[in-house]
């Protein structure tokens, strides 16, 4: 199912500057690639990486979502891409998240919302080039950028991380003495999703972590992560991810941060 090779490349990521990660993808094969829902916004190059320097690049940005998606891919299709960190998607492109909820812009519409992406889109002698290109272009609009990111949506955002998506939104109000319904419209406004939704993504990426990376088994990964039981769990899975604990594919975990 998984034929793109994901890398990460820790070095470039910027959390000042709102960028949590920047990576790189390559297809082999024909195929398709599943993404999980992560809860972030991306900015991607797409090309094809059979000559260089790399020549027909289309600029992607991607919205929030709520469920995987499969991409269909040929050989030598390849990506380049920065995440974005939580509340900092209207920072850097200007735009509430929940505009793009569950959705994607791509080519000429990218180009018709920001047409200075135009300059992302030229030749370039390799990855690294787009990679490097992609920061600046980050760093650049964040400098540039009025808009404040919300300490509030900050704070609520990174105690549902720590609590692996545990806390119920009355819990995150309460902790930060705001009303359910102020700390309800901050996330919302941050990340483009409801907390619910928000707080699931990151329960279900703990879970996997759990089963992949500490190899529990499916009941002992389930407690961990706080689901009421197994068979929760799997509920979960099958509706985030397409797939069962009980037979976890190979699919990327991508780096989600608080």
């Amino acid at each position: 199912m998984t034929l793109g090779r994901y890398t990460e490349l820790p070095h470039l990521a910027d959390a000042n500057a709102g960028i949590e990660a920047v990576w790189a993808s390559v297809s082999r094969n024909e195929g398709s690639y599943r993404v999980l829902p992560d809860g972030r916004c991306d900015i991607i190059l797409r090309f094809a990486l059979n000559a260089l320097p790399l020549r027909e690049l289309t600029p992607i940005v991607t919205g929030p979502t709520t469920g995987y998606c499969d991409v269909p891919l040929e050989p030598g299709a390849a990506f380049v891409g920065v995440r974005l960190r939580p509340g900092h998607f209207q920072r850097i492109l200007g735009l509430e998240p929940i505009r793009l909820h569950g959705d994607a812009l791509i080519g000429a519409a990218v180009l018709g919302q920001w047409p200075d992406m135009a300059a992302l889109c030229v030749p370039a002698s390799d990855q690294q080039e787009l990679a490097g290109r992609l920061v600046r272009f980050v760093r650049k609009r964040d400098a540039e950028s009025d808009f404040e990111v919300a300490p509030l949506g900050r704070n609520i955002i990174s105690a549902l991380h720590a609590s692996g998506g545990r806390l119920r939104i009355a819990e995150l109000a309460a902790m930060h003495g705001v009303s359910e319904r102020t700390a309800r419209r901050v996330l919302l406004r941050a990340t483009g999703l409801t907390p619910k939704a928000f707080a699931a993504i990151i329960q279900f990426h703990r879970a996997l972590r759990l089963l992949r990376d500490h190899h529990l088994s499916p009941a002992d990964a389930a407690f961990e992560a706080g689901f009421a039981d197994q068979s929760h769990m799997t509920r979960v899975f099958r509706r985030l991810g397409g797939f069962s604990p009980a037979r976890l594919p190979e699919v990327t975990l991508v780096t989600i941060s608080d």
